[in-house]
């Protein structure tokens, strides 16, 4: 039935006057719009910058036989930027008298058409018009239509934020409002030759779309640029004629000490390639050939030496153990001849990045806390590695905010590391990038206890578990420890010295890390089943498995590991290889890892 109501919407439709088409199409456009751009764009805190530290701004554009469009670019900005002085400078390139005129039309107290000689493509036509503005430089293509508050977005981010940003990009959306541009990254791994367009085809609401953090280039369709950035990089290279000339822009900005910045509280539509009108095809090869001579050795053919250094950094959303975890590996790498340091900091950490590009090699996340000094201290030089724990987001399911900012802080220029096949499955779903290794994470045990004491130990009990478990016990002659966590190296080796004869873990656990540490007490640990950590912790191997929520199920398993001494041997002994096959694992595949990323590192 739905199939035979589509076919005869199709019929009517097709059957309507080409203005009532028109209408419906401008209709829904509108609608896709209003629903996926709902809630973006500036916010308080913006406006009240701005109030306070407002400075007028050149705005530039380029135009091409473009006068509709420019006729509505033109109508935006009047609407919208109404506490900014500025002004705008038209730079013609179609060269023709009757376009000519018309552009003359365009003039006013705040707008200036500037007239050439002879055709400059888009790079050479903008210069023209930088090299005339008396302000701080807006770049922006005709075929764009500002919203409410972008320009303070822009300036906001280019002053309030880090004294070395100079360029901010905006986020730019199709008419119907999915997003056209929502800041650079390098394809390295997926498409090397290409820098590409984050969250492309997203509406503009998708959450981790909306966090604004560092970019790696910009984009020439609307760029907010400092003047003292624009007296640093100076201007566009005019030998691009078509495309790649605002990527080169930002890596040279990025190679001056000068970084790019994506806002995406500014918000406007862009026409895409509505506005370009020059011819594609040898051009535009050109352009991309001439940026690879410039840009190959650092990007297609950058390589990190097998023997350079490795750092690890950690922050405060790494706890004890994984901090212990980090501490093996960087012994295990050092133990292998390499220069590996450990570094903890906070926030972005601006000593720290200048450190670590200068000691150049190989930079590890181990935690979201920290992607983003360690994404600025590799972003000219260096291997950038992402170390995931977890998949991080899924640890603040009442925090959406948060949750958008680690995800947004999955970049595609790291190389991941995941701790198994869920936090995999789940980066390619949330980030769509690809981890190109997988370490179960273990630290290596303590020997194995002749003897286990007449003691359970129970962790991350509530009330009721607790109760049910000390029945359990009780009625085995054993007596009952409990522990919220095991969250240090410290905890571990105070639960070792019980040496407990069971240990009970109601923990939700994202990594193997502290399962493995459960089975290196000496005791059989039991435990819910966890779908994340199906091949590491193994029902009726090394563990002994009981439905979530199923006291009675655990009850019985707990049992089991009390009174049969024959099983407790067998499951405490797996236990106990397994974590220190994963320990051994873990030292080898991590050299391995990182040579790998090395090796073919664009």
């Amino acid at each position: 039935m739905p199939d035979l109501l589509a076919r005869l919407a199709r019929r009517v439709y097709s059957q309507l006057p080409e203005s009532w088409k028109e209408q419906y199409r401008s209709a829904r456009t509108n609608r896709s719009y209003t629903l996926n751009t709902r809630g973006v764009g500036p916010n308080g805190e913006i406006a009240g910058w701005i109030a306070a530290n407002k400075r007028p701004v050149s705005i530039v554009i380029p135009s091409y036989n473009d006068v509709p469009l420019l006729t509505e670019a033109l109508a935006s900005i009047a609407e919208t930027v109404t506490g900014i002085d500025y002004e705008v400078l038209i730079v013609d390139d179609y060269i023709d008298e009757a376009v000519s005129a018309q552009l003359r039309a365009f003039e006013s107290e705040r707008v200036r058409v500037i007239f050439k000689a002879e055709r400059r493509g888009f790079a050479g036509t903008v210069n023209v018009g930088m090299q005339q503005a008396k302000h701080d430089i807006v770049l922006l293509n005709s075929d764009i239509v500002a919203k409410r508050g972008w320009l303070e977005a822009l300036q906001y981010s280019a002053y309030a934020i880090d004294p070395k940003i100079g360029l901010v990009s905006g986020m730019l959306v199709y008419p119907d409002g999915r997003i056209q541009y929502g800041g650079t990254y390098y394809a390295r791994l997926l498409a090397p030759q290409w820098f590409g367009h984050l969250n492309v085809g997203a509406p503009a609401t998708k959450p981790a779309a909306n966090v604004p953090g560092y970019n790696t280039s910009i984009s020439g369709a609307c760029v907010y640029i400092t003047r003292e950035a624009f007296e640093r990089v100076g201007l566009l290279d005019d030998e691009f004629w078509l495309g790649f000339e605002d990527v080169d822009y930002g890596l040279r900005a990025w190679e001056r000490g000068i970084r790019c910045y994506f806002q995406p509280a500014a918000l406007l539509v862009h026409h895409e390639s509505a506005s370009r009108g020059y011819s594609q095809g040898h051009r535009e090869l050109a352009s991309m050939r001439r940026f690879w001579r410039r840009w190959e050795e650092k990007y297609l053919t950058r390589r990190v030496p097998l023997d350079a250094p490795v750092s690890f950094v950690t922050g405060p959303a790494s706890d004890g153990l994984w901090e212990a975890y980090v501490d093996f590996l960087a012994d295990t790498a050092r133990a292998s001849g390499r220069d590996a340091e450990v570094y903890r900091t906070e926030d972005r950490d601006e000593a720290l990045i200048e450190r670590l590009a200068e000691r150049g090699g190989t930079v590890v996340a181990c935690d979201w806390t920290v992607a983003q000094t360690v994404w600025l201290a590799t972003a000219r030089a260096g291997l950038p590695v992402y170390l995931l724990p977890a998949m991080e987001s899924g640890a603040h399911p009442d925090d959406p905010a948060r949750q958008a900012a680690i995800v947004a802080g999955y970049r595609p220029e790291f190389d991941y590391i995941a701790p198994n096949r869920f936090v995999q499955r789940q980066l390619q779903a949330e980030a769509a990038w690809e981890v190109r290794a997988r370490i179960p994470p273990a630290l290596p045990p303590q020997a194995l206890p002749d003897e286990a004491a007449s003691v359970v130990l129970v962790v991350g009990a509530g009330s009721v578990e607790l109760a049910a478990v000390r029945a359990v016990a009780h009625a085995h002659g054993r007596t009952v420890v409990a522990v919220p966590d095991i969250p240090t190296r410290r905890a571990l080796a105070d639960a070792h010295a019980l040496r407990p004869r069971a240990v009970v873990d109601f923990g939700a656990h994202a990594s193997s890390l502290v399962p493995y540490a459960l089975m290196s007490l000496g005791g059989v640990l039991v435990a819910p089943v966890n779908p994340v950590l199906s091949h590491e912790v193994l029902d009726g191997y090394n563990a002994l498995l009981f439905a979530g929520g199923d006291l009675d199920a655990m009850a019985r398993s707990l049992g089991d590991a009390l009174r049969l001494d024959d099983a407790w041997r067998e499951l405490r002994a797996n236990g106990h290889a397994s974590a220190a096959r994963a320990a051994s694992s873990a030292s080898v595949e991590l050299p391995r890892a990182l040579a790998s990323f090395a090796d073919v590192i664009a």
